[in-house]
């Protein structure tokens, strides 16, 4: 969820950059275009977390390069089990269980301010009715606003009985202008954005300067209706100064006056110079053409992958034929260090991608079945690779090997002149049996709630003293959140020192943690 989020937060960012770049650059353009750059942009956040879902992914390669290294011959294997979650959606942690808190309050406020209008209109009195709009006025407002979405009416106060003829008439033009442009629609647009990204205070700034921009849009119309601009100021401030005590600004509708903003509307209203051009159905169109070709790549544009290369996939199946679930299938790059692990599923089928182009080694293991082996697979990034494995019947067997370097003549003098090797390389399972302190990585909770599997290898060098140091990660083709997991608990580990001629020594291990899930 919260890479998710990531996500939207990320491209919502980049339209609304976009649409606030364009908005700039529209300086000298009219309010209409400036508030449908906005529409435009917010309108395509909206729409985004669907678009992510829905439109196919499309990821850049991105190409790394792999350092060789000498194999270690030492290997722990731990498994790590845990019984799958009950839930069949991801658990929620607290940051996004607070960020869908917020979203979903955000809506529900929106939605009771939408009926808490639908309510103020139907308690209101019948006053005219212009181009099929109601006219309506009430008690309850100070300032005329406009509210309703699939009926809009126009609410005014009751003290426009008192209003000059001319005040009414260029108040009426102003909320019919709402009302043609479908404005109500565009707030309800900037109210589900400013819910769905309410942490990203950018959307609340767009949203504020479509709202600003769409009343400066109806007061170019009053003008281009051939009311003189002077004219038009006065009687906006002849309604402010009878705004006695101002009540709460009603949220499910368009109030036609906002005290922070009529001085930059007043002069907008007084330049000469201004555009007045409106909106047509055309520009609308281009408008919303240009929000998909920008919202659908950007939708399916996905993070680099890590890694670019072949791809190797097959299906391993015992000596009737039927499929093996559950084997461990164990490929190594010739000529580096390495390694990467997967498990068949319940098919019996393995891929792993992508991987570098070279030459492979692929282990196949189960218990009850002998092991399986096959070297020198070629990879090459234009021609996959698939692996047919069969398993042939094994004995189960249980062993341990404890095992060490033969030591030369050399070494032996040197150990008896009191020169000891700082770090050597012991073969077999040896260290497995000097452990005098283990602490069992922990399964993630979100990596079960995802049914995440993978198995990590790790090399470390344990110190003289027993403590594993310049812990590295082998394979590259597993969760990241397992790899911690599993480099957490190792480096709690403690080891009983290795000596050599009663000398402790530095030795390098391979740590094999394997994280399953019961079934």
């Amino acid at each position: 969820m919260a890479p998710f989020l990531f996500t939207l937060i990320l491209k919502s960012t980049v339209v609304l950059g976009l649409a606030g770049f364009i908005t700039a650059l529209l300086g000298r353009a009219s309010s209409a275009v400036r508030h449908l750059v906005w529409l435009a942009g917010l309108g395509a956040i909206v729409l985004m977390p669907a678009a992510i879902l829905l439109v196919p992914e499309w990821r850049p390669a991105k190409t790394i390069r792999l350092q060789g290294g000498a194999s270690v011959p030492t290997t722990i294997i731990i498994d790590v089990i845990a019984g799958e979650s009950s839930g069949k959606l991801p658990l929620l942690n607290l940051a996004s269980g607070i960020y869908l808190a917020g979203a979903l309050l955000l809506l529900l406020r929106a939605s009771v301010a939408q009926i808490r209008a639908a309510r103020l209109a139907r308690r209101s009195t019948d006053y005219d009715r212009l181009e099929q709009v109601p006219v309506r006025l009430s008690r309850e407002v100070d300032v005329p606003l406009v509210c309703g979405l699939g009926a809009p009416a126009i609410l005014l106060p009751e003290q426009v009985r008192d209003w000059p003829r001319n005040r009414l008439r260029v108040v009426l033009a102003h909320e019919l202008m709402h009302v043609r442009r479908r404005d109500t629609w565009a707030m309800a647009v900037a109210q589900c954005a400013c819910a769905l990204y309410w942490p990203h205070p950018l959307v609340w700034w767009a949203a504020a300067r479509m709202r600003s921009e769409c009343e400066r849009a109806c007061d170019d119309g009053v003008l281009a209706g051939g009311e003189k601009a002077s004219a038009y100021a006065e009687h906006l401030m002849e309604i402010v100064r009878g705004m006695q005590q101002p009540r709460p600004i009603i949220q499910g509708g368009i109030t036609m006056i906002r005290i922070e903003e009529l001085q930059h509307r007043l002069t907008t209203l007084l330049n000469p110079h201004a555009s007045r051009r409106s909106v047509g159905p055309r520009l609308a169109a281009l408008a919303a053409c240009a929000a998909l070709v920008v919202l659908v790549p950007l939708a399916a544009l996905r993070a680099p992958a890590q890694v670019s290369g072949s791809t190797m996939t097959g299906v391993v199946r015992d000596a009737s034929g039927a499929t093996v679930p559950r084997a461990q299938v164990i490929v190594s790059q010739s000529g580096t260090s390495r390694k990467e692990f997967a498990i068949t599923n319940d098919t019996g089928e393995f891929s792993f991608t992508p991987l570098p182009d070279g030459f492979y080694k692929v282990e196949v293991r189960k218990p009850g079945f002998a092991l399986y082996e096959a070297g020198e697979i070629a990879l090459k990034a234009s021609a996959p690779v698939k692996v047919d494995v069969v398993l042939n019947i094994g004995r189960i067997q249980e062993s341990m090997n404890v095992s060490a370097e033969r030591v030369s003549p050399v070494t032996a003098a040197n150990a008896q002149q009191g020169t000891v090797p700082k770090r050597i390389r012991v073969g077999g399972n040896v260290q497995a049996s000097k452990l005098s302190y283990q602490e069992k990585p922990l399964y993630p909770a979100d990596c079960k709630a995802e049914r995440v599997e993978g198995t990590v290898m790790l090399t470390a060098v344990i110190s003289r003293e027993g403590v594993p140091i310049n812990l590295e990660q082998v394979n590259q083709l597993v969760d990241a959140r397992l790899v911690k997991a599993a480099t957490d608990a190792v480096r709690q580990w403690r080891y009983q020192p290795t000596l050599l001629n009663g000398e402790p020594v530095e030795i390098v291990s391979q740590i094999q943690v394997n994280f399953t899930l019961t079934q």
